[in-house]
């Protein structure tokens, strides 16, 4: 059996800390009333056991009625699997100590060779800002699991996360970050209730790719992450004028204001519901290998929507701004591919409901 550099571990971890979290938000839900915390207005929650036998698949774990100390100890076990990751193993790459190539362990001083030429069907001709997707695995409503590559100072314009979990390790390479808090009240506007202003900012045009594989098993599991991933080129499409009442109130994430952010592998990081939810990077000379996991994944019909932002005109040393949502900027790219193991979904059920088979078991604490 292959090595897989503990990737199994990851997904079993994933699937348990989605449940958790799932029953973590009934707890609390149940305990509380279903009352507003923390200026968040909150959509009534239901059971699992009261969606898996319905036509309507939307499970919410509202999220961000907890704190993210509070998640931070739900999901710890699953950093401490990411943490242990061996990218090397992983992606299938040959260490080495020359110094050449993307930073692996600077402890160790190892580099491994970046892999963005390498993943197939190949868009040399495309631009420069073509950022690569690995779909690793999704479990609809509850987590997904994927590699983002990027090329050689590759970049993921701003964007969000509403109401999710996203623990990122860095496989190698190194990353600029522009991170922001959301702001818990958002000025009294409800971020929960903005799928028009989202179905608007995010309308977009698919222009159908020259790929010779069948697209139709990966174009539904990457459209769930709507247009931050597809397995196709994204065109530009102008839409209308953003409402003014539609920022979103931020404070930047980031002890010094003067200097960027950056990071590099194997470094872990986390953003919750309020915490660093919004963010974009720029990877390094060599470029970057990120593996995601989101909890849950992007769902546009349970107001899980990706939105893109200006952040040009944010000021840095304020302790709070607004952010404005805008298209998907025209130069960025993010399309699906594969390497090695990663990258081909199957054909499966994946449009219906998990179902507990009995294979794993849960505990959670909820104290």
């Amino acid at each position: 059996m292959a090595n897989d550099g503990g990737l199994h571990n990851v997904l079993q971890t994933s699937e348990r800390i989605s449940d958790c979290l799932f029953s973590l938000s009934q707890h609390d839900g149940h305990r509380s009333g279903d009352t507003t915390s923390a200026g968040v207005k909150r959509k009534p929650s239901r059971s699992l056991s009261e969606i898996s036998g319905n036509t309507d698949r939307s499970i919410r774990m509202d999220l961000a009625q907890h704190t993210s100390a509070e998640l931070n100890k739900v999901v710890a076990p699953l950093i401490k699997e990411l943490e242990n990751l061996d990218a090397s193993a992983l992606l299938s790459l040959n260490p080495s100590k020359d110094g050449r190539g993307a930073t692996l362990d600077p402890l160790r001083g190892l580099t491994v060779p970046p892999i963005h030429d390498l993943v197939s069907p190949p868009y040399r001709n495309g631009g420069p800002n073509i950022v690569r997707y690995l779909h690793v695995k999704e479990v609809p409503h509850k987590y997904s699991v994927g590699i983002f590559i990027f090329p050689p100072h590759g970049a993921i314009p701003l964007h969000d996360h509403p109401d999710m979990v996203v623990i990122s390790r860095i496989l190698y390479g190194s990353l600029e970050v522009q991170s922001y808090d959301v702001l818990p009240d958002n000025g009294n506007i409800d971020h929960n209730d903005n799928s028009d202003r989202k179905k608007r900012c995010n309308d977009r045009t698919l222009a159908t790719s020259s790929s010779s594989k069948p697209p139709s098993a990966l174009r539904r599991t990457l459209n769930k992450m709507k247009d931050l991933v597809s397995p196709t080129m994204l065109s530009y499409k102008e839409n209308e004028d953003v409402p003014v009442d539609s920022v979103l109130h931020v404070k930047p994430n980031q002890d010094d204001k003067n200097s960027p952010l950056v990071i590099s592998a194997p470094t872990v990081t986390c953003l919750y519901p309020h915490e660093g939810n919004c963010h974009a990077f720029v990877a390094g000379p060599n470029g970057a290998a990120v593996l995601d996991v989101l909890l849950p994944p992007y769902y546009a019909d349970d107001d899980r929507d990706c939105t893109f932002y200006d952040g040009s005109s944010a000021d840095k040393q304020s302790s709070s701004c607004t952010l404005t949502p805008i298209d998907q900027p025209s130069d960025f790219h993010c399309i699906g591919g594969s390497y090695g193991r990663f990258g081909e979904c199957e054909e499966d059920s994946s449009d219906e409901d998990p179902e507990d088979d009995g294979k794993m078991s849960t505990s959670c604490n909820l104290s």
